[in-house]
């Protein structure tokens, strides 16, 4: 993925409104293996952070060619 995801890309990912990430995402930054490392906010509610690690972050993995895109949590 060349392009910073979107929202609903990242709500979809890691199971939470998009709007919560709106409120919540903080720095998107890409990273050198075409991967987008997400930070989301020290304030985002307990009950959203499942996806994430205790870093509040969240990698988000570009596609293969003929896959589906690949995530994980730090």
């Amino acid at each position: 993925m060349n392009r910073k995801p979107t929202n609903l890309e990242i709500a979809a990912e890691i199971g939470i409104t998009e709007a919560d990430v709106g409120r919540y995402r903080g720095e998107t930054f890409l990273l050198g293996d075409g991967a987008w490392l997400i930070h989301f906010l020290f304030q985002m509610p307990k009950e959203l952070r499942g996806g994430l690690t205790g870093s509040f972050t969240y990698i988000l993995k570009p596609n293969a060619p003929g896959t589906e895109r690949r995530s994980e949590t730090l």
